[in-house]
């Protein structure tokens, strides 16, 4: 703490190290003055006017790629393409049905319809336990009738 207080009290620390050049502010005021008067506007010419939107399409297109590089990188092109491929697909499969299969479902009378097959619990059990695959759906099936 002595050491503090002797370098506090020493005359050369006390005294201010910064100085301006003479005259510095004597005209700081008329070169300041020069500098705002002496600026004058360029006429924008033609690629003075179009910079900022051609900067500003730029920016849109960049943004654009990176986002369809994402997007295919991912596979998320892919995979949109593929559920509309396969709603047109289930679209073009009903569209060619025939009207008349439309005519007789209509037709049905589902109301008094009895089913055939009644399983027992020991058979239903049984299917439930079996793997749900379908050969074992169709080994099974074939071995009840």
């Amino acid at each position: 703490m002595k050491n503090n207080n002797d370098i506090l009290q020493r005359e050369e620390f006390r005294q201010n190290p910064f100085t301006a050049p003479e005259g510095y502010f004597a005209s700081l005021e008329d070169s300041l003055r020069d500098k705002v008067f002496a600026t004058e506007k360029k006429p924008a010419g033609f690629v003075g006017v179009l910079k900022p939107a051609l900067m500003m399409a730029c920016s849109f297109a960049v943004i654009l790629g990176i986002g369809y590089g994402i997007l295919s990188m991912t596979g998320g092109l892919a995979s949109q393409n593929a559920q509309m491929s396969e709603y047109d697909e289930i679209a073009a499969a009903v569209e060619n049905l025939d009207p008349a299969l439309f005519e007789y479902l209509d037709e049905l009378d589902f109301e008094g319809y009895q089913a055939q097959f009644t399983p027992s619990e020991e058979e239903i059990l049984q299917y439930f336990a079996t793997p749900s695959t379908d050969a074992a759906l169709y080994h099974y099936l074939a071995s009840i009738q």
